[in-house]
């Protein structure tokens, strides 16, 4: 396997994790959605809630840390080409 194919492969190999971890945090992020309507319905006289949505809210921030880190990883990965054009 030449060089080239070898930097593609990885390429594909990086791509494919950062997809899954994409859609890791999509799939969580729907979690979340769903929990914080079920603790919205199901806790509106509950002793523990604000606990719950303090749980709840802990996870969004994750959540959101994760997403950002997964666009660090792909600017990383994949940077995008810097134009070296300089006006005359």
């Amino acid at each position: 396997m030449d060089d080239s194919a070898c930097a593609c492969s990885a390429t594909n190999t990086l791509q494919n994790e950062i997809d899954e971890v994409t859609i890791a945090v999509s799939d969580l992020e729907n979690l979340a959605y769903m929990q914080q309507l079920v603790l919205s319905e199901r806790l509106k006289h509950s002793t523990e809630r604000d606990a719950l949505f303090t749980l709840h809210y802990a996870l969004c921030d994750r959540l959101e840390a994760l997403k950002k880190i997964c666009g660090t990883l792909e600017r990383v990965a994949f940077p995008q080409p810097i134009s070296t054009a300089t006006a005359s």
